[in-house]
């Protein structure tokens, strides 16, 4: 069973557009066998995802041929957007470069549990994203 993700993390990149992904998150991202197994990909709203590979799977399975068929396009952007995430010898991965570009990363950034994947997002963009949210009427949309 996938992990569930929860919480937020506001951390940077390195010199060399490198990232860490929080500890707290780690545990989730491994694979059966011991082996960090993520990957990461174009999200909505100018973030990046990153999925558990499990997670990775079942999201393309169900884009079943028929579903493709019917958006023929949003599987060519996703799909395609997909690079499996390569950690060094200290646990930092780079951020692809088109990735990174697309989502406006820079330096500060903030990752973010949602569920079975992680949201990764310039500082910048996600507050810009929350400036004008009013709290109680989005967790009236949830019913809690």
């Amino acid at each position: 069973m996938a992990a569930l993700f929860c919480g937020m993390f506001e951390h940077q990149l390195d010199d060399k557009n490198r990232l860490r992904i929080p500890a707290k998150f780690k545990k989730g991202l491994t694979g059966e066998h011991g082996e960090k197994s993520y990957s990461f990909a174009r999200g909505l709203n100018g973030c990046v995802y990153v999925f558990p590979e499990e997670v990775l799977e079942e999201t393309i399975e169900e884009l079943s041929n028929e579903k493709m068929g019917e958006a023929s396009k949003a599987s060519l952007l996703f799909l395609g957007s997909i690079y499996t995430a390569e950690e060094d010898a200290q646990g930092r991965v780079t951020l692809p470069s088109r990735l990174r570009e697309m989502a406006g990363i820079k330096k500060d950034i903030i990752t973010i549990g949602r569920g079975k994947r992680l949201e990764i997002w310039s500082a910048e963009k996600y507050n810009a994203y929350l400036s004008d949210t009013d709290y109680d009427e989005e967790f009236k949309k949830l019913g809690i």
